[in-house]
Parts: structure tokens; C-alpha cells; sequence
């Protein structure tokens, strides 16, 4: 199994009419609850968290990239910071688990269907260059 990474922007909004709460952004708030999950499931070793400052939608709910290498990468947007943990969970859970990060359609879930921006090809790893 490939570990894979979860970027999270830490800027994003809790919506596009609410910015923060208690002086957290959503982005914030979805990060502090992913640690949390992946620490409670025992991930560390499958999913590298790694927040970051901008993905260019930060008026928008949370904006996520799951990436890894020779995988598919992941681009997911409008992701409800409160609702959307058990979901990216599972979904982080099934990416790593596939050998080329193609999680076939019908076993995401309806959250993760409904995020998906772009799924990008992967990246050409050592074993595909000349």
C-alpha cells in the first residue's frame, strides 16, 4: 500500500457566507478534525495530512487533493468542513487500498461524487521513464 497525501487548504471557508467560527476557518476546522480521525483509525502510516494555505477557492468550502505516487490525483471542492470527515475518511481509506487510486464510482460515496472537481492522471513515476 502506497501512502498517500491529503492536502487540505487551510484558508477555506465554513461556507460562502461564513468564514470562520470562533476564529477557525473551515479549512482549519476540517484539518483538526482529519488529525483527529486518521490518529483515532491508526492511519499516520497511509495518510500523510498536509495542510496548505491557498487552492484558489478560499471564498468557497473546503478544497481537498488526494494524491500519491502512480495514483490518480484527486481534486475535491466544496467540501463541508463539518460534514464531510467520515466520508473523505472512507474515501482516503479506499484510494489507498487501490493499486492505481481508481476507487470504482459506485463504491464512493454520494459526498465524494458530488466534490470531485477533477480526477487528473497520475503523474509519470521512475519505473515509467526511459
Amino acid at each position: 500500500m502506497t501512502q498517500a497525501t491529503l492536502f487540505i487548504c487551510a484558508l477555506c471557508r465554513f461556507s460562502a457566507t461564513e468564514k470562520s467560527r470562533d476564529g477557525v476557518s473551515g479549512g482549519q476546522y476540517l484539518i483538526n478534525q482529519m488529525q483527529a480521525a486518521i490518529s483515532h483509525d491508526n492511519l499516520q502510516d497511509a495518510i500523510d495530512l498536509q495542510p496548505v494555505r491557498c487552492m484558489a477557492q478560499c471564498s468557497q468550502p473546503c478544497n481537498v487533493t488526494l494524491a500519491a505516487p502512480s495514483k490518480l490525483t484527486f481534486i475535491l471542492s466544496g467540501m463541508s468542513p463539518i460534514e464531510s470527515v467520515t466520508a473523505l475518511l472512507e474515501f482516503c481509506q479506499q484510494y489507498t487500498a487501490c493499486p492505481d487510486g481508481k476507487v470504482p464510482y459506485r463504491e464512493r460515496s454520494s459526498t465524494i461524487h458530488q466534490a470531485t472537481a477533477f480526477i487528473l492522471p497520475s503523474l509519470p513515476g521512475e519505473s515509467d521513464q526511459v
